[in-house]
């Protein structure tokens, strides 16, 4: 039942995009400098979106699911705009009827979007390899950052051809601002000074028992077996040693969107003890 409502919800959240970015283009697409508002209110658009992906779903299926969405946005454009238009241009012409720009400015508008959308819509949908990235407690900024350098990126090499010809002045500041803007983000997600030597050299069941009640066992006990997962006894934990290991330490991916917040220094009793051969003492 709970995955029904996550798919429901995941399906609502597709379709809610699509229907207020083509609004946002129909009202707005033709009007004076149409461009420009439209890219402004698409760029907050997805902004928004990514936010609120972050707080309904796990991280790592946020991200995903920005990338469904954007691709989603990317394939109806062609669907219902691109193609439709060329088409009637096309029979237009064969006809000997005059016509019509605005299925032209309507495909190009749209097409220049895919273009900006390509790039994020790599990253997000590759993210789940990128656990660091996920994980990260504001982890919807760091979305929106790669997502804005990807598409500044692309601006180069969207104007790099415009330049050979002389029609526009270098692109190297696009470049440069996305460039710039992941090694802020390297800078800023680079990992945090070791703790663990302050933790003892081998951990041991007694010391992990505290950390497992108050992060693990409300998911993973007696009551509530997860994926029949239990963790409430030295012998259940080390039978899942090797998926414990995975999921918390390596993966970062339990708990769920960390919502029971798991510490770091946690999780380095998670390695210490796994590492030590897993304990149960």
């Amino acid at each position: 039942m709970v995955a029904r409502r996550c798919h429901c919800r995941a399906l609502v959240f597709l379709v809610a995009f699509w229907f207020a970015y083509d609004a946002i283009c129909r009202t707005l697409g033709q009007s004076e400098n149409g461009d420009a508002k439209v890219g402004a209110l698409v760029l907050v658009l997805v902004c928004i979106a990514s936010y609120a992906a972050t707080q309904m779903f796990a991280g790592r299926a946020a991200f995903l699911l920005v990338g469904a969405m954007l691709a989603t946005a990317m394939s109806a454009n062609v669907f219902f705009w691109i193609i439709p238009g060329q088409r009637t241009m096309v029979a237009d012409m064969k006809a000997g009827r005059p016509v019509d720009p605005i299925h032209g400015q309507r495909g190009k508008q749209r097409s220049v979007h895919n273009t900006y959308f390509t790039l994020p819509v790599l990253f997000a949908m590759l993210s789940n390899h990128y656990s660091f990235t996920y994980t990260h407690p504001q982890n919807w900024l760091i979305l929106i950052a790669i997502m804005f350098a990807g598409a500044a990126i692309r601006q180069f090499f969207v104007m790099r051809h415009g330049h050979k010809l002389g029609r526009n002045p270098h692109p190297w500041k696009y470049a440069a601002v996305g460039v710039v803007l992941l090694l802020g983000l390297i800078v800023w997600l680079r990992p945090a000074p070791s703790t663990a030597a302050a933790a003892p050299a081998t951990v041991g069941y007694a010391e992990l028992k505290p950390v497992i009640e108050q992060r693990c066992v409300m998911c993973h006990g007696e009551a509530l077996a997860s994926r029949n997962v239990r963790l409430d006894s030295p012998e259940e934990l080390k039978r899942h040693a090797q998926s414990v290991y995975q999921q918390v330490v390596v993966g970062k991916l339990m708990p769920i969107n960390n919502a029971t917040g798991l510490t770091e220094d946690e999780r380095a009793l998670f390695a210490r003890w796994f590492e030590a051969g897993s304990p149960t003492n």
